[in-house]
C-alpha cells in the first residue's frame, strides 16, 4: 500500500472504530476493514462503487446533521478538533487487529 494514511493514529483509529461498529457487510465497514488490511490504499478503496457511493451519502447527511447543529455548539466541536489536530504525535493508537482478534499488547506510538 501505498497511501500511508492508515498508519495516522487519528484515521486509523476511526477507521478502526467504523470497521468495527459496522462490520463487513456494510459498505462503510468494508471500506475502512479494506484499508487497514492493506487490501487497498484509501484513495482506491473508495473508488470501489459499493464504497464510493456509501462515503458520499454519509458525507451529505452529516453536512445536513452539522448545519443543524446550533453555532455555539458548533463552535465547541471545531474548538475540540483543533486540539486533536494539535495532540498529533501525542496520541497513541491500539494496534490490535481491527476484527477484534487478540495481537501481542503493543501500541503504535506517532
Amino acid at each position: 500500500m501505498t497511501d500511508e494514511t492508515y498508519r495516522q493514529p487519528l484515521a486509523r483509529a476511526v477507521l478502526t472504530t467504523i470497521a468495527r461498529s459496522r462490520g463487513g457487510n456494510d459498505p462503510l465497514g468494508s471500506l475502512a476493514g479494506t484499508v487497514l488490511r492493506g487490501e487497498a490504499d484509501l484513495r482506491t478503496a473508495i473508488q470501489f462503487s459499493w464504497h464510493g457511493r456509501a462515503l458520499d451519502d454519509a458525507f451529505t447527511a452529516s453536512l445536513a446533521e452539522r448545519d443543524a447543529i446550533p453555532r455555539d455548539e458548533r463552535a465547541e466541536w471545531e474548538r475540540q478538533a483543533q486540539q486533536l489536530r494539535e495532540a498529533g504525535a501525542a496520541l497513541t493508537v491500539d494496534m490490535d487487529p481491527w476484527d477484534g482478534t487478540a495481537a501481542d499488547g503493543r501500541e503504535e506510538r506517532r
